[in-house]
């Protein structure tokens, strides 16, 4: 290798610099730098003062010697002045990058064994999702059809997947590619099917009192934080001929909270008491928590209470998962969770200090169809 002197192992240091801190360069791939930027990177670099030397002439130098030792390349052309200058520099790669190590493709179930031909070219995530999709199919799934984000939950829903996503539950929503785009398809071949956004009840007919549709003549108003559990809980209830919920309203999260005042508009004497069931997690807690301190403060509000069969459903067989809320310390915990049922506190006191949630999709339409236990607090 050409032995470089100072100002030029200087300027060939600072061009690395400056690629590394703008593009993320890691020094496996050449990447340019324009003209405009190689003059000022070269301004930057001490250099010793030679009598009359031009810019141009003393760029053009160093540059010469940064070209006998490989660690820059002119790029085509050049400004057309006196001294010439190229219209820009690579700089080359310092090292070779580690070879990719691709993920040999799995023995594929039938029904997901198109996805060989996409495996080789898949992004990450994606190939994440064949092989959750593939090892769902083999663990010979209960195949009734649910809403998507259940569904998720079926497949995604476990620490093997941990990370891979904002919320499990919201997985479908993050892959797209091969098999995950065409969603008529993806649909059909998982048994899903979509809960209607920002539509809170089943009936919006005439028997509905304003926003909240009545699906029974009891004087309860359950909000739910999540659409597609508020549709299942929809569906669910249904079927149950002897409980005391006369409305259902999907919260839609933070949104609860500037809806009291309609509720007081709408309420007209059929809404003794309000029960909410949402997330455990910091943020799914603190909702229903301020919105019961605000209701507290009008005697015009009904009471806003936690669902308890429904959260001691969610705490029995949700699977906790990792959340990207902080850890909350046991005072925050302990404000959050005050709101709750006392056969609930302990528990959820140790999950808002850990690093773990419970979504409530996990009380799905197959466990409500099939039980009773979570009208607790909701029967007559």
């Amino acid at each position: 290798m050409t032995d470089l002197s100072r100002p030029a192992r200087e300027l060939r240091d600072a061009l690395r610099e400056y690629v590394r801190a703008r593009n993320k360069w890691n020094g496996t791939r050449k990447t340019g730098v324009t003209l405009p930027e190689l003059r000022r990177v070269f301004r930057a670099v001490p250099r010793p003062n030679v009598e009359d030397e031009l810019e141009s002439a003393a760029l053009s130098r160093h540059l010469d010697e940064l070209y006998g030792c490989g660690a820059v390349r002119a790029m085509n052309g050049d400004d057309g002045e006196k001294i010439p200058l190229p219209k820009g520099v690579w700089v080359l790669p310092t090292r070779q990058a580690a070879p990719r190590v691709r993920e040999p493709l799995p023995p594929l179930h039938p029904k997901v064994r198109k996805v060989a031909g996409y495996w080789e070219n898949a992004a990450p995530r994606t190939r994440i999702g064949y092989r959750a999709v593939n090892n769902w199919f083999f663990s010979e799934p209960d195949v009734t059809p649910v809403p998507k984000r259940e569904r998720a939950l079926d497949i995604f829903g476990s620490h093997l997947y941990s990370g891979q996503f904002d919320a499990e539950e919201k997985a479908f929503d993050e892959l797209g590619g091969p098999l995950f785009s065409d969603r008529e398809a993806l649909y059909e071949l998982l048994h899903m099917y979509s809960t209607p956004p920002q539509i809170v009840t089943e009936r919006l007919i005439p028997e509905s009192d304003g926003s909240y549709g009545r699906i029974g003549d009891g004087d309860v108003l359950l909000v739910v934080e999540n659409v597609t559990t508020c549709w299942s809980l929809i569906e669910a209830l249904d079927g149950v001929k002897d409980h005391a919920v006369g409305y259902v309203a999907c919260g839609m999260g933070s949104s609860f909270l500037a809806s009291l005042a309609g509720i007081k508009m709408l309420r007209r004497g059929k809404i003794a008491e309000i029960r909410y069931f949402g997330d455990l997690d910091p943020t799914g807690l603190s909702i229903p928590a301020a919105a019961a301190v605000e209701a507290g403060k009008d005697d015009d509000l009904p009471e806003v209470l936690p669902a308890v069969g429904l959260y001691d459903v969610l705490l029995r067989i949700g699977s906790p998962l990792p959340r990207k809320e902080k850890r909350l310390t046991a005072a925050q915990a302990a404000d959050r969770v005050r709101w709750l049922d006392s056969s609930h506190q302990a528990t959820a006191t140790a999950l808002l200090c850990g690093a773990d949630r419970l979504a409530q999709e996990w009380v799905g339409l197959r466990y409500l169809k099939a039980n009773r236990d979570w009208l607790k607090g909701l029967d007559r």
